[in-house]
């Protein structure tokens, strides 16, 4: 109800975008610290669920859309990872997944509308009908990916170097840390730094430093003998 409250703590563990984590600090962080949390871009993110009456679509958890005749970009199948995410055993539950921005027309469209549209996109993939489709709904995410573009490596060493400051704040998670992780990396990020609370001295930065591509694995080449 726009109450402000006043918490005390010894530590501070936050998984909020650091660029309002940096903005909403008092007093203010020096000009050249808040101008590089302003260089920090996100995109945003929208999910349109589908309860299509078809028993099953195809094998794969998700697949991404590359065709430009669609707005959908990728397409979660949630009975793949789970039979108890389906009302029922001939159903299938799909995520239709739009990477859009917040005002821009996607992230505007009405919910009925967007239903509608990823129904018609799933017909146009030719995966199922659009009458197959009985129910929707739709779940918007701001801030969901960090942009990594040129300057933003530069502009987040300057915001670590000043929360490096205070020895009690410690940041994790996607948004926290301006980085992709996925989701057990954001979980680890979070339990280092309740160890580092009870005296452990983990560096959370070094969570998901490696280079590879997260969803996909090279099985090393087959041995001579085998």
């Amino acid at each position: 109800g726009g109450e402000t409250q006043e918490v005390r703590a010894e530590h501070f563990v936050t998984s909020m975008p650091i660029t309002a984590l940096l903005m909403a600090m008092h007093p203010a962080p020096p000009d050249e610290v808040l101008a590089a949390a302003r260089g920090l871009r996100y995109r945003d993110f929208l999910i349109v669920t589908l309860i299509l009456d078809r028993d099953d679509l195809f094998p794969d958890n998700w697949i991404y859309v590359h065709t430009p005749e669609v707005k959908v970009g990728r397409i979660q199948n949630f009975k793949n990872w789970s039979a108890a995410m389906v009302p029922e055993a001939g159903k299938t539950c799909v995520g239709m997944e739009y990477f859009c921005s917040e005002g821009d027309a996607v992230w505007e469209t009405s919910d009925p509308e967007l239903i509608k549209l990823a129904a018609r996109e799933i017909e146009r993939l030719k995966l199922a009908k659009a009458s197959d489709a009985e129910d929707g709904c739709v779940i918007r995410e701001r801030k969901a990916y960090p942009v990594y573009d040129g300057e933003y490596r530069a502009h987040l060493d300057v915001l670590r170097r000043y929360l490096d400051g205070f020895e009690n704040l410690q940041t994790v998670g996607r948004n926290g840390m301006h980085r992709y992780n996925n989701q057990d990396h954001s979980m680890l990020t979070a339990m280092l730094s309740v160890e580092n609370i009870f005296g452990a001295h983990h560096d959370v930065w070094n969570v998901n430093v490696e280079e590879e591509y997260h969803e996909e694995k090279v099985a090393a080449p087959p041995h001579p003998n085998q």
